[in-house]
């Protein structure tokens, strides 16, 4: 029996290693060398050449400061970082190194001491991976921490200035405005409250409000608190009578909201306004009705000892009583009718009368209906009257009446004269408060009719230097601070608003190089008569919320873009890399059964070789299409569109000379942009050879290349005599990958793909126009960058 030979251990070793420096050797990803003590390079494999560049002629016996800045190599970082390999045994290390090609990536380094079997000091084992796209990310983590500590804030203080205003606010309310505790006592006032009641702060602390209602309210106010001790959170309305500081009582219109339970105010929150006089006439407007309708016997004493004109009508609109002012009203006014009305139509009366417009008559008639008809149970209107070159005020109030053996409705004509005058002189000078200018963050600027300045606040002082570099003059006309492009625009704004409309929209200003957006709205100032007696114009800075929209479109066109490229890949997995990857598994179950030297076996190898190549092909276009949205933040440069023409030209000329192909070129609404460069030639070069590929046999091919600029956008136009595009069959799939729609010539449908994935990488679009035989035209919309306005200009 023979024994077998045991394996020689220094063969396995060999083998071993063998298959070890062979994995090494075609690891790509990480760059593996081995270097002696005292630096310099003794093995290259594939993943360095790949990292950093090199071959492995050109770096052995190199020196590892080769992959160092200047900075590190002058402070002595490679020798330092073989020290503390040779302390620790293995040291790792991160920081900027330098290609071949002198670009920098940022690496993950580490040294490992190797010994020889004698225990001696051999060298260095380096591994080195690019980590710059993870650099990348924690300097814009790090950024965006920043930004969102310097927002927090810049937050805080918004809040802080919206409370001191908010203060101000109660402060200088018409309302007053009181902090109760659980004793009823008050333990704060605002200022108004003492315009109100005459009491002081320091006296009122002396009593509760139970103590200064009316001895008959006081019951019904201290029911209405305990009742809001005992519910938390809730609100109730009073309304009693509290003692003034000069001994009478006013009628007070309290709004309790119960706060207690709130940590922060711990108190009754009362809000209170002074309604007597409302209270008065409420009052009287209820006796009167009383009377009227209680006393029929006292009718007539009763309508004669009211002042306002009062008309009694039936249900059919004739006049059943009146009293003497109606009387003398007609006299005043020569109606001419017979026994002041009664009998006669009011409605026809009314139409005789002067000065009341023909839409307040309507309405009038409407409202006479209406109570008479009981949809209604009180009809009132407030209408200007002009005679005798004398403009006065009426209300009239219609009211139902049934005294049993008849319906109809009392009419009361009150003269409101002057308390309208009062409240006009009231609006005229609530207008001219220079608080409701100060105590806001928006620009406010007061036109009159011709738009000439009547008045503006601080910001808009500020801000009118700030964008026209004008100072703001009372008298002086709006025209004069608008940029001469601006000027039909805000002619069209004042026409919506002496229309009765608000008119909003948003407009962007440059400020020192840097773009401010405004909210802009502009607001007819009306008075009592309905009559616009001036604009107002204000304006607020909404460039922090208008960055964060754009932030926010740009994240959403993002995901978008990302839902449709992962929609694209999807498609190319299911059906471009599912035929060669099936392909490769059946010829390799086919292999299998073949025996060494078979010929059907050189044909499946054959075969499968062909699937190999179709599959590595679609892994290169997939490599290329990742390459766009790894590319998109590359840097920005300027770039000169003639000179790029004639590098396209340069790179494929000898298939222009071949085709005798004209390209023309018009530039002179803008030659240069500022773009990835990379993607305009990619765009350029496609669009170009597209246009060849396509050609007509029967002429001479001709390209023009023109651009034009629209607003914040570049077009660059395309245009052939080649064959054309039948749209209405092949544009759903025109841009699609590897969609193709004519197969006499070669190409596999990867060009007008990348020019409209390229396009809406760099924030535009690819559009065309064609018909067979008469050429197609491509446009190709970028957007304008800053510089790209200034070049223009």
């Amino acid at each position: 029996m023979k024994v077998k030979k045991a394996p020689d251990p220094t063969a396995i070793n060999n083998i071993d290693g063998k298959f070890f420096r062979l994995i090494v050797a075609n690891i790509e990803d990480h760059a593996i060398l081995m270097i002696d003590p005292n630096g310099y390079i003794l093995s290259w494999n594939q993943g360095a050449q790949h990292i950093k560049g090199y071959t492995e002629e050109e770096i052995i016996g190199k020196h590892i400061s080769t992959f160092y800045t200047s900075q590190d190599i002058k402070n002595n970082v490679p020798r330092n970082n073989l020290n503390e390999a040779l302390k620790k045994g293995v040291y790792q290390v991160e920081g900027w190194r330098v290609k071949k090609d002198g670009t920098l990536f940022w690496a993950d380094v580490v040294f490992t001491t190797i010994y020889n079997d004698e225990g001696h000091l051999a060298g260095f084992a380096k591994v080195t991976r690019d980590v710059t796209e993870r650099k990348k990310k924690e300097d814009q983590k790090t950024l965006v921490n920043a930004e969102l500590e310097r927002r927090v804030k810049e937050n805080t203080e918004k809040i802080i200035a919206n409370e001191t205003r908010f203060r101000q606010l109660i402060e200088n309310s018409y309302d007053g405005i009181s902090l109760i505790d659980k004793a009823f006592n008050v333990i704060y006032r605002s200022k108004s409250s003492q315009r109100i009641n005459g009491w002081s702060n320091n006296e009122v602390v002396t009593a509760s409000i139970i103590d200064l209602a009316h001895p008959d309210d006081k019951e019904i106010i201290e029911q209405v608190m305990l009742d809001l001790l005992d519910h938390p959170g809730t609100t109730m309305i009073s309304n009693h009578r509290s003692r003034h500081r000069s001994g009478n009582y006013i009628w007070l219109e309290c709004v309790f909201t119960n706060m207690l339970n709130n940590a922060n105010i711990n108190a009754i929150v009362c809000n209170f306004r002074d309604v007597t006089e409302k209270k008065r006439a409420d009052e009287e407007i209820q006796n009167n009705h009383i009377k009227l309708v209680e006393a029929s016997q006292k009718q007539e004493a009763i309508l004669n000892a009211l002042p306002p004109n009062v008309v009694l009508i039936n249900k059919k609109g004739k006049i059943i009583a009146v009293n003497e002012s109606w009387k003398k009203f007609t006299l005043l006014n020569n109606l001419g009718i017979p026994n002041f009305g009664i009998s006669y139509s009011y409605l026809a009366i009314s139409e005789r009368a002067t000065g009341v417009d023909k839409v307040n008559n309507n309405k009038i008639a409407k409202g006479i209906n209406d109570v008479i008809k009981g949809t209604k149970k009180e009809f009132t209107l407030e209408y200007a009257c002009t005679s005798n070159q004398k403009k006065a005020w009426y209300q009239v109030v219609i009211a139902p009446i049934a005294d049993g053996s008849q319906s109809g409705a009392v009419i009361l004509h009150i003269d409101i004269t002057d308390r309208k005058k009062a409240e006009e002189l009231l609006l005229q000078s609530e207008a001219n408060l220079r608080s409701v200018f100060e105590n806001t963050d928006l620009a406010i600027v007061l036109f009159d009719t011709e738009l000439k300045i009547v008045s503006f606040n601080t910001n808009a002082r500020d801000q009118g230097f700030a964008n026209f570099n004008k100072k703001l003059k009372v008298g002086a006309s709006a025209f004069s601070y608008f940029p001469k492009q601006r000027k039909p625009i805000i002619k069209k704004m004042l026409q919506r608003v002496y229309n009765g409309e608000t008119a909003e929209y948003e407009t962007c200003y440059l400020i020192n190089g840097v773009e401010q957006w405004y909210e802009a709205r502009w607001i007819s100032v009306i008075n009592n008569q309905q009559v616009i007696i001036g604009v107002i114009l204000t304006l607020q800075n909404i460039t922090g919320k208008k960055l964060a929209d754009l932030e926010r479109d740009k994240i959403t066109a993002d995901l978008v873009q990302r839902n449709k490229d992962l929609e694209q890949f999807t498609y190319i997995v299911s059906h471009n890399l599912r035929a060669p990857v099936a392909n490769i598994r059946g010829l390799s179950n086919l292999l299998n059964g073949y025996e060494p030297g078979e010929m059907d076996a050189a044909e499946t190898l054959q075969a499968l070789s062909y699937s190999v190549n179709n599959l590595d092909k679609v892994i290169i276009d997939l490599n290329s299409i990742l390459q766009i949205s790894k590319q998109v933040n590359d840097t920005i440069e300027p770039i000169l569109l003639t000179e790029l023409v004639d590098e396209v030209q340069l790179g494929i000329s000898e298939m222009v000379r071949k085709n005798k192909v004209v390209i023309t070129c018009n530039f002179e609404a803008i030659d240069r942009i500022y773009s990835l460069k990379g993607y305009i030639y990619s765009i350029f070069q496609n669009m170009v050879i597209n246009s060849i590929k396509y050609r007509r046999t029967d002429i001479r091919p001709e390209i023009n290349i023109s651009s034009q600029v629209e607003g914040d956008k570049v077009h660059i136009f395309f245009k052939d005599n080649g064959k054309g595009i039948d749209l209405d069959k092949n544009a759903s799939h025109l841009f699609g990958l590897y969609k193709r729609f004519d197969t006499s010539v070669e190409g596999k449908g990867m060009g007008l793909f990348m020019v409209k994935l390229q396009a809406e990488s760099l924030g535009g679009n690819v559009t065309v126009k064609s018909k067979l035989n008469e050429g197609t035209e491509f446009r190709v919309e970028l957007p304008v960058r800053m510089k790209d306005r200034y070049v223009k200009s």
